[in-house]
């Protein structure tokens, strides 16, 4: 535990104190303050559904932008094999790099938090629904940050784990999009396995169960991926 918290703190100073992760944070700051305040000013809606709505979207671009270094530097520089001779586990090295990214997303989640305050101000709001659409944009943003994470593991290059996270996003968001042409039992299955599906029955204030574990069975499908992806190079 104290090797996964060393590697934590490290990614994190990294994460909010570069170039960088300035840029990145303050890049999809600004992007979804110019979505809410579309929602509010131009379309007179007092309500965070358009948000919540486009929420994925600005996940799907900024979160491999967070992850894509995490991994592929540490393989490009070769401090991978460094770690590896240590007495370090591999999933300590993927759980402090993963917990990081999850604490950079978290921060500026809570950031957005200003949302909801600003329209309590101008009317009533739903705040159970709110709550439970940030929920599951906790949720989403932990599932993504390990599909981006995996992303990492796979290549010793920043920019082409970007894209292939990217790509593996856009898979998983257009997946949804593109269900109502599908065959039935293909319908199905996006409908149970699909997590734009289930973010979306949160996002109208239901939050069960089945939604909370779906997250969580993928999250830690892709964190093992990355587990593996490491203890493959290491045994080669």
């Amino acid at each position: 535990m104290n090797v996964v918290m060393a590697l934590c703190q490290k990614e994190w100073r990294i994460g909010l104190d570069t170039p960088q992760g300035y840029v990145v944070s303050i890049a999809f700051l600004l992007a979804s303050g110019f979505f809410f305040g579309s929602s509010l000013f131009l379309n007179g809606q007092a309500d965070m559904r358009h948000w919540f709505a486009v929420l994925p979207l600005l996940y799907i671009f900024f979160i491999p932008a967070m992850s894509m270094r995490l991994l592929a530097d540490e393989l490009h520089d070769g401090t991978y094999e460094l770690l590896a001779t240590m007495p370090t586990r591999t999933i300590d090295i993927v759980l402090g790099k993963y917990l990081s990214l999850l604490g950079h997303i978290t921060f500026l989640l809570v950031l957005t938090g200003l949302y909801p305050l600003t329209l309590s101000l101008l009317g009533n709001l739903d705040s159970g629904t709110v709550m439970a659409s940030f929920l599951g944009a906790w949720l989403l943003a932990a599932l993504f940050a390990a599909i981006g994470l995996f992303a990492s593991s796979l290549t010793s290059h920043a920019m082409i784990a970007y894209i292939v996270g990217l790509i593996l996003l856009l898979v998983v968001f257009l997946m949804t999009q593109a269900a109502p042409t599908l065959p039935i039992f293909m319908q199905d299955w996006i409908v149970m396995l699909g997590p734009i599906n289930h973010y979306q029955n949160m996002m109208r204030g239901v939050v069960s169960l089945a939604d909370v574990m779906l997250f969580i069975g993928l999250t830690v499908i892709f964190l093992s991926l990355s587990w593996f992806a490491l203890v493959r190079r290491r045994w080669r």
